[in-house]
């Protein structure tokens, strides 16, 4: 495959992964593997992994075809800091440090997602993580760089549906996957050509699974009331296999670029995605009625309205990009990204009936231009635009249709001077939610950062940084169940939210959340060893969040956005060594943790925060054939939210092989194998709404082959 990111082709992507993870051919076995300078495509500035501020995650290449998954959660969460906020197996959201949704920013080519996922817990992302060439995890606040709501970290999929580089003749990539625990048949073709100045890109996946098999109850035993006749009936029922978790996507991508001098491009792409999948039944079960005629009218009818629930997404998305140098007395060179989407999400009762359709159809675009400075300096100023048109609609609709507009100037300046490295930024943002009702919200956030590199020798830095970003609310915090004037909703004309079983009520005077983020980190990005510590504190006033409230009405719980100051400490650390080196054979051993601590200042501790995790990776590559073995501890989650259950801990244990075979310079067959939660361990995520009714799935084998040439 030829290259599909600038400066990398897919085999230098490949050998990256394989050099961080520690397997490397055997020409390049007479030295320890070390760490590949690359540059981190999430960044304004042309920056490599050991030179940038940021704490990044990077998975490339053939790693990224390892931990190909159906969400972009599952496929992340081995990386350290980064966890899975499941909704059954059909969503998988990132979670960043205890931070997710509204503060977390999914890019699809550096430019926003511009779907619903965080609205709510039940959306999935829409974009195929399984088709990436690259996925970069910034970890920690990256407003300057992707707005309002990047207060805890971007995670920027980045495809070849817009070739950067020349092209002669036709790669073609072939994979097929099948996975035991809920018999998912996954098929993907890619074709990437071109001729002369012209590239062009063609993909297409197709995924379909039926209901996945857990170990153990779906349903929390510990939550069943066992003198209950039915209850236990339900309990019984859930067993061995999460019911309603089937599901089916499809994606296609036709994209073409003219490829200019000096490292430049112009191109399009068009992709559509079709996404269906069952929201686990345990997320619809019902709050215990008092005794009486009441309850027995109300069984009644919920024996009529019980059904599974289903989630049918479609979206269209065209996107633009250009790379220009420029090479004036002012200006290094322009990139510019443009991109359209219409997006639709609806929620399908068992009746066939949709209860709410979310729409969200609109624009963003991100222009930037590198100014010509000297070799010791290098900044960039931009401008970040973009308007959506959201809505909510059906008998079932709680958030009322709401114009989404903002616009946003930032500028970048770093400089060098001995060891030190510092660097510099500020955005300005404004957004705008305006309704038909004349409840509009307008709202200007300012963010600014300072951090600073002190390169230590060769191979060691440090690195500090220190930054204050502003998020304004979002249109579900802000609105959900309040009527034209601002005002909640009376009790009696509350909508539940049908994905989530609640009465989620908005605030509408919402003050801003400020976030300022202390960061200490040292990295050891070369030599026999590897190394990365990070150490953080983020003190967040006026934390925003949904809090389940413990009241009922009609058995639906109401959950009320919330403020208070909420303060996240933790660390993240991992040390790769190797172990053996002899001949055609090596052995590496990873180390890694993280953990986070949420607290709001007056008491209390944050919903759905993540625990300790410690771990190990051992893995044993041959020219041929390559075996990892990863082993995860995660510990109980004892401080958790009021109104809020605890979570046992378990030990997560999976394991990689493959067997590649050259046929000549340019084809090669690859034949893998991978057993997911060896152990069968009845996992619930404390990140999840329904870890006490949807766990994660039990013991699974995966099995596929992949064709390139």
């Amino acid at each position: 495959m030829r290259s599909v990111v600038p400066g990398f082709s897919v085999s230098a992507a490949g050998l990256l992964a394989l050099s961080v993870a520690g397997h490397i051919s055997a020409q390049e076995l007479e030295r320890p593997p070390t760490m590949v300078d690359e540059i981190v495509v999430t960044s304004a500035l042309h920056r490599s992994r050991a030179e940038t501020v940021l704490p990044v995650n990077v998975l490339a290449g053939d790693e990224v075809r390892e931990k190909a998954a159906a969400t972009l959660g599952e496929m992340l969460e081995g990386q350290v800091g980064v966890n899975n906020a499941s909704f059954g197996v059909g969503v998988g959201l990132p979670v960043i440090r205890g931070q997710s949704a509204n503060r977390v920013q999914v890019l699809q080519m550096g430019v926003g997602n511009l779907d619903a996922s965080a609205v709510s817990a039940d959306h999935a992302n829409s974009l195929e993580p399984a088709l990436a060439d690259r996925i970069e995890v910034v970890r920690g606040p990256a407003t300057l760089l992707y707005g309002n709501g990047a207060i805890g970290g971007v995670v920027n999929v980045i495809d070849g549906r817009i070739p950067r580089t020349f092209a002669d003749g036709l790669d073609v990539l072939a994979e097929t996957r099948y996975d035991t625990v809920n018999d998912e048949r996954t098929a993907a073709l890619r074709l990437d050509g071109g001729s002369g100045r012209f590239a062009w890109h063609l993909d297409a996946l197709d995924r379909d699974s039926n209901d996945a098999e857990i170990a153990g109850f779906a349903l929390n035993p510990d939550l069943v009331d066992l003198d209950d006749p039915e209850a236990v009936e339900e309990l019984l029922e859930s067993r061995g296999r999460l019911a309603n978790s089937n599901a089916a996507s499809d994606s296609q991508t036709i994209g073409g670029s003219w490829i200019l001098d000096n490292n430049g491009w112009i191109g399009i792409a068009y992709n559509q995605m079709d996404n269906e999948y069952g929201l686990p039944r345990g997320a619809h079960a019902h709050h215990e009625h008092e005794e009486g005629e009441e309850e027995a009218e109300h069984d009644e009818a919920h024996e009529e309205d019980e059904g599974d629930v289903r989630i049918v997404m479609e979206q269209k998305r065209w996107d633009s990009e250009a790379r220009i140098p420029l090479n004036n007395d002012w200006f290094e060179e322009f990139h510019g990204k443009f991109s359209v989407v219409d997006y639709q999400h609806a929620e399908v009762e068992s009746t066939g009936e949709t209860g709410t359709l979310f729409e969200n159809d609109g624009y963003e675009g991100r222009l930037t231009l590198h100014l010509n400075q000297p070799m010791n300096q290098e900044g960039v100023i931009g401008m970040q635009f973009g308007n959506r048109d959201f809505s909510a609609t059906g008998e079932e609709a709680f958030i009322p249709p709401t114009d989404i507009g903002s616009l946003a100037l930032f500028g970048l300046q770093s400089f060098s001077t001995g060891a030190m490295t510092y660097e510099f930024g500020l955005r300005a943002e404004r957004q705008q939610l305006s309704q038909s009702s004349g409840c509009d919200v307008d709202s200007t956030n300012w963010s600014g950062s300072g951090s600073a590199i002190w390169q230590l020798n060769d191979t060691n830095n440090l690195l500090f940084s220190i930054n204050r970003s502003e998020r304004s609310a979002t249109v579900e915090e802000l609105f959900s169940n309040i009527d034209a004037s601002c005002n909640e909703l009376p009790q009696e004309r509350l909508v539940a939210h049908a994905a989530t079983q609640r009465l989620e009520i908005g605030l509408p005077d919402a003050d801003k959340e400020v976030s300022t983020n202390l960061e200490f980190g040292w990295r050891k990005f070369a030599g026999d060893v590897t190394a990365e510590l990070n150490v953080f504190r983020n003190q967040i006033d006026d934390y925003l969040f949904l809090f389940d409230s413990g009241e009922f009405v009609d058995d639906v719980e109401i959950a009320r956005y919330q403020q208070r100051d909420a303060t996240f400490t933790g660390f993240e650390a991992q040390a790769s060594v190797p172990l053996y080196a002899n001949g055609d054979h090596q052995s590496d051993l990873t180390v890694f943790g993280d953990y986070v601590r949420a607290r709001f200042d007056q008491d209390g501790n944050v919903p759905r925060i993540p625990p300790l995790r410690l771990g190990l990776e051992w893995v044993h590559s041959h020219v041929d054939w390559t075996v990892k073995l990863r082993w995860a501890h995660v510990a109980d989650q004892n401080r958790h939210a009021s109104n809020e259950t605890a979570t046992d801990g378990y030990q997560l244990l999976s394991l990689y092989g493959d067997y590649r075979m050259e046929f000549n310079d340019s084809s090669s067959l690859l034949l893998f194998v991978r057993g997911n939660n060896l152990l069968d361990e009845n996992i619930r995520q404390h990140t999840s709404l329904l870890k006490d009714v949807a766990p994660a799935p039990g013991r699974g084998y995966e099995l596929g082959l992949r064709l390139e040439f």
